[in-house]
């Protein structure tokens, strides 16, 4: 080899040489910054490396555990099982757990333990064999599950986790211990294949459909009666997806609400509907004309003072059994879709309507602004209801009502306040309807307008108030109603 050509290999050679120390210093400098710990051990399982991040983990500083044995990190319970494990490894090679992610507790040096993730890699330098371990906190993410689960174990509702095609991942405690079932029971199956919707065939279909719904990105929504250990439930039933932001479909959360009581007494209130729409209304009718054929026949002052009160009494008995159908009517009915409504548009007709009914009454707006709320017909009778009660509850032979409509204190709430000159509403007659004071067979009051009144306001997210005018000179009840625009 002449002059140039050792020259030629020893530049070579140093370009080789110079190239492994980059790349060393490269990769000792990506270990040591890295948001990860790495530990590496011996076959004694002596520390001969960590990186700073293990600090951020385990609390110890790499100078603290470079030379010491790793069972410093692992809990005393689980040192012996450890050291077993690694003894047999290297004597056989064989692997007993699954090298790619462990998930074990670490001994922090304070004393407590932490959550870790670990992925374990044999290597050797200068012949000796080594393992390396790097090694991921857990906490936040196990802190993260324990909130999931309390949420989702502890709900009354029937709750569970499916793969978009429709194999159940996970059920919640409700929905398992209302059919007997164990995990084991339905992780795994089609969700229609599963214990709950096999009473009808039908079930199982809405199942079925819920889930091809659900997967292509729609919400989902029925009532369902499904099968439980003991008894059968009428639930509502909705399957909802859920997206990535792309919105592409990852998994479905499938929901039931029990509602069997609910419907129970749906059916009993439409019993009762069905009563006071024909039963009632026509007797009291009856009633309420052959009483006024006795006013006009019985010359008895006596009795034709009985036919009178009879009258008077099965009127109102009248009055108030239309009330109650409308209440019932506005419980029953599920069809009202809510539109934008101009607010002063909806009192303009009511107050046209109960000037013809109550001619001598004055009703003075005293306002000009507006506003839109989402409504639907019903807006209209609760405004009736209430302008009325003042108009008929007045001792004044000139009923006179002032209306006020102005924008409330919190963002986007108007207030509609209806005042009158009349005496104060009876504490029975605001119980349940005016304040959120309980209802009891002692303390309730005879009047439905005001319950329509609150539940109608109630459906469009609003409430009412009352109070009484300055000097005890009136009533005030106010209506808040969430506004679409205010103007």
């Amino acid at each position: 080899m002449d002059e140039q050509d050792r020259s030629d290999s020893c530049d070579r050679l140093f370009d080789e040489l110079s190239s492994i120390a980059t790349e060393a210093t490269f990769f000792k400098e990506l270990v040591a910054n890295t948001s990860e710990a790495f530990l590496t051990i011996d076959e004694e399982s002596t520390i001969v490396f960590a990186n700073p991040a293990i600090a951020d983990i385990l609390g110890y500083a790499p100078s603290e555990l470079i030379g010491r044995s790793k069972l410093q990190l692992i809990p005393e319970r689980l040192r012996q099982a450890h050291e077993r494990g690694l003894e047999s490894y290297i004597e056989t090679g064989e692997k007993h757990i699954d090298w790619n992610g462990i998930e074990l507790p670490a001994r922090h040096k304070d004393g407590h333990e932490v959550p870790v993730l670990i992925t374990l890699q044999e290597h050797s330098d200068g012949g000796q064999r080594l393992f390396t371990g790097i090694f991921r906190d857990l906490s936040e993410q196990k802190t993260r599950q324990r909130r999931f689960e309390a949420v989702f174990n502890n709900t009354y509702q029937f709750t569970g986790l499916v793969e978009c095609d429709g194999t159940v991942i996970e059920a919640n405690k409700t929905a398992l211990s209302f059919a007997g079932l164990d995990r084991a029971d339905v992780v795994g199956k089609p969700l229609w294949e599963t214990y709950w919707f096999q009473l009808t065939d039908d079930a199982a279909a809405t199942a079925c459909a819920a889930v091809e719904h659900a997967s292509n990105g729609e919400f989902f929504r029925d009532e369902l009666r499904i099968q439980g250990a003991n008894r059968t439930a009428i639930i509502d039933f909705s399957v909802r997806p859920i997206t990535d932001s792309n919105g592409e479909t990852l998994l479905l959360i499938p929901e039931g609400r029990e509602i069997t009581e609910l419907k129970l007494r749906r059916q009993h209130f439409e019993l009762i509907h069905r009563l006071l729409r024909h039963n009632l209304r026509n007797d009291l009718n009856i009633i309420n004309g052959f009483a006024e054929l006795l006013t006009a026949k019985l010359e008895d002052e006596t009795l034709h003072e009985y036919a009178v009160r009879i009258a008077e009494t099965s009127s109102d008995l009248i009055t108030m059994n239309e009330t109650a159908k409308e209440l019932a009517a506005i419980t029953l009915d599920e069809d009202y879709s809510q539109t934008d409504i101009a607010v002063q548009d909806a009192l303009g007709t009511v107050i046209q309507q109960l000037h013809r009914q109550y001619p001598d009454s004055s009703i003075e707006r005293k306002t000009s602004h507006d506003a839109i709320v989402a409504a639907d017909a019903r807006l209209e009778l609760a405004l009736k209801e209430l302008i009325e009660n003042a108009i008929v509850h007045t001792t004044e032979p000139r009923p006179s009502i002032e209306i006020s409509l102005e924008q409330a204190q919190a963002d986007e709430v108007i207030s509609i306040s209806i005042a009158d000159f009349g005496p104060k509403i009876p504490e029975t007659e605001r119980i349940g309807t005016l304040n959120e004071k309980s209802v009891t067979p002692l303390k309730h009051g005879s009047g439905l307008g005001l319950w329509l009144a609150r539940l109608i306001v109630e459906a469009y997210g609003g409430h009412l108030d009352y109070e009484r005018r300055d000097e005890d000179r009136g009533n005030r009840v106010t209506i808040y109603l969430p506004t679409v625009e205010f103007k």
